[in-house]
Parts: C-alpha cells; structure tokens; sequence
C-alpha cells in the first residue's frame, strides 16, 4: 500500500511539473506532420500502405525561415533535403519516397536545431 501511494505522489508531481513547464517557443513557430499523400488536404498519419504516396509537411508560423527535413529508414540509412526555404505561413511538403516496409522517422530542422520529429509506419 505504501508503494502504491508512493506511485501516485510520483504521478502527481511529475503531472504538475510537465503542466508548470513552459512550453518551448520552438514548440508553437512551426507546423509539422508526415501525412499518406502529398497534396495540402494529407491529414497526418503514423501509418501508410507501401504504395501510397507520402509527405513530410512543415509550415513555418512565425517567421520566413530555410529549414532541412531528414528521413531515417528502417535500414538505418538517413536522407535529408538540405537549405528548404519556408515562407511564413505556407505549408510545404517533401516527398518521401520509401515503399519500404517498417518504421521511418522524420525529423526537421531550422537553423540547425532540431524542432520536431514524426515517426510513422509503412505497412506492406
């Protein structure tokens, strides 16, 4: 019983903490998601059938920026598309051509900091 209180102090103070911490401005300046298909009206996704087309979206909120989007495959390989200029408030989308089952992560970054990561699955 004392461990299980022990738990939920633990729980609490950790759920108090993460509410208390400010959010990060990098957090609300951009927009990004890995959706199954390229065209403005993708809605993001975490899965995509192996034939389907797929794109890492990104859109800049606050500011024109040159950001680079780099994709890890299941192999182990990264790719990245270097110097994208984004202009502010457009959306933008980088094909990602992998019909290879498994998990890939995309990962995107602006001014050589890391501002956000997506993982989503090709299934076959």
């Amino acid at each position: 019983m004392k461990a299980l209180k022990a738990l939920a102090t633990v729980v609490v103070a950790t759920g108090l903490l993460a509410s208390a911490a400010p959010a990060s401005a990098g957090a609300a300046a951009y927009k990004h998601y890995v959706g199954c298909g390229i065209s403005r009206n993708a809605k993001p996704a975490h899965v995509c059938p192996k034939g389907s087309k797929k794109g890492a979206f990104f859109k800049s909120l606050k500011a024109d920026v040159v950001y680079s989007v780099c994709v890890k495959f299941p192999s182990g390989k990264n790719l990245c598309a270097q110097k994208q200029e984004a202009t502010k408030g457009t959306l933008y989308v980088n094909k990602v051509t992998s019909t290879i089952p498994g998990r890939h992560q995309v990962t995107w970054f602006v001014e050589g900091k890391k501002v956000g990561t997506s993982v989503f699955r090709v299934k076959s």
